[in-house]
């Protein structure tokens, strides 16, 4: 294992590697020194730190906390938490940033961090980069006095955030499959705070992820929540990734939906009252989202997949923001905007406790397409861009229109249309297709 971390873990917006191959705690010892560094020099002292349930994570984020503390950055250890809690943190207390240490929905022998300013702002990009130039050239900070570390589990705060902001005339049954990861620890006392009866599918803590990694998109995953949705006769189900920040949506017919389809429900939602409001989608999204959200009176804006693109522009402009992937952004006050699986589902149950109406019959209004799945093709990080430039080139000969924001989205006709894009956190392609008719 090399001393220094491999330049290709420092990603577009976090940093993720295999552990401990590729991330281990002597690279977490040095991303510490290197981010307290960053922050240190920007005039900045006070973090917060969690972690995932990962069996790694304790002692990456042991490791992380004394490289900060070394070059004199006050760490808060909050322990077991959720990427969506330290966004919450950030935006509710004097943390001048703060981290969670997640590979999120990776396979488990991954880890990471995931960085935010205060105010839940995305570090990313030019931010990463300048991490890896720190510990490459051993440029860290060296204080006459160390940080001081308090371990204080914030968890109680985030829980109760959701008991002050939902509360519902029905009580609806609801079924949570936690996939053993973080929101074990949050889920069941969040949803019953807000007055829903809760049904549990693996939501005890196992670091091993012993039946399988927790994610939204997988569709075992999700079969499985409805198949439980279906038996125990609830009104609908929510799936989460491993760190929160992502959710499903299966309803009581056992229905599952794709993101870019309950977007619509909250955007229908929203619009009603905000008319006029700009709502942000990913270029793996559906076209039916654009022709509806101009009929509800909303401005759609299709955008480049990502955490930080999604964060800055409702932060800045917009009130809704949906990555296929499972990620919905909110607006949370006049300059903060960020995903929460949590809140999102919290959001879907508001609406149909509006509506009165079960979930089936509300989605059953929006039109419908024929799509493929996103098939993921693994690619090597080093080759993946090159192969998303050769089609681009191949595309431009042929004389086909398409869109140039992340990957290639190419027009067939007015309604069908594929695209070919390079993960920016995982070595693979994605590909998807979507037409009027099959």
């Amino acid at each position: 294992m090399s001393k220094l971390p491999e330049k290709s873990i420092f990603r577009a917006y976090d940093i993720r590697g295999i552990y401990p191959l590729e991330i281990n705690e002597k690279h977490a010892l040095l991303i510490g020194k290197a981010l307290g560094t960053f922050f240190i020099r920007k005039g900045f002292g006070k973090c917060v730190v969690g972690c995932d349930d990962r069996s790694s994570s304790p002692s990456i984020s042991r490791n992380l906390i004394n490289g900060l503390l070394s070059v004199g950055i006050d760490v808060t250890d909050t322990g077991l938490t959720l990427t969506p809690a330290i966004h919450y943190l950030t935006f509710h207390n004097d943390f001048d940033f703060g981290v969670n240490v997640t590979a999120s929905h990776n396979p488990r022998e991954y880890n990471g961090f995931r960085i935010d300013y205060a105010g839940a702002r995305s570090f990313f990009g030019n931010d990463i980069a300048e991490l890896y130039k720190l510990i490459i050239k051993n440029d860290f900070e060296t204080p006459p006095k160390k940080g001081i570390c308090f371990q204080k589990d914030l968890s109680e705060e985030y829980v109760n955030y959701f008991s002050r902001t939902f509360k519902f005339n029905k009580r609806m049954r609801i079924v949570i499959d936690c996939g053993n990861g973080a929101v074990s620890k949050f889920g069941k006392e969040i949803f019953e705070s807000v007055g829903c009866e809760v049904l549990q599918v693996r939501c005890e803590i196992d670091s091993e992820f012993s039946k399988g990694m927790p994610n939204p998109e997988n569709k075992d995953f999700m079969n499985e929540l409805s198949y439980k949705v279906k038996t125990l006769g609830a009104d609908l189900g929510f799936a989460f990734d491993v760190d929160g920040d992502r959710l499903g949506v299966v309803d009581k017919l056992g229905n599952i939906y794709e993101n870019d389809k309950i977007i619509l429900l909250l955007a229908e939602d929203i619009l009603n009252s905000h008319s006029g409001a700009r709502v942000y989608f990913d270029i793996k999204c559906s076209g039916v989202v654009e022709s509806e959200i101009k009929k509800m009176g909303g401005v759609p804006v299709m955008i480049r997949t990502g955490h930080p693109y999604f964060v800055e522009r409702v932060r800045k402009d917009g009130l809704l923001g949906c990555e296929l992937s499972g990620h919905v952004y909110f607006k949370h006050g006049d300059d903060v905007a960020y995903d929460d699986g949590i809140y999102a589902a919290c959001k879907i149950l508001e609406v149909l406790d509006k509506k009165n109406k079960p979930l089936s019959l509300l989605m059953d209004a929006y039109p419908k397409r024929y799509h493929s799945d996103e098939i993921k093709i693994a690619c090597s990080d080093n080759l993946k861009f090159s192969i998303i430039d050769g089609v681009r080139t191949d595309l431009q000969k042929a004389g086909y229109e398409f869109l140039n924001i992340d990957g290639i989205r190419a027009n067939i006709s007015n309604t069908d249309w594929f695209l070919i894009r390079a993960s920016n956190t995982s070595p693979y392609l994605s590909i998807r297709m979507e037409g009027l008719e099959l």
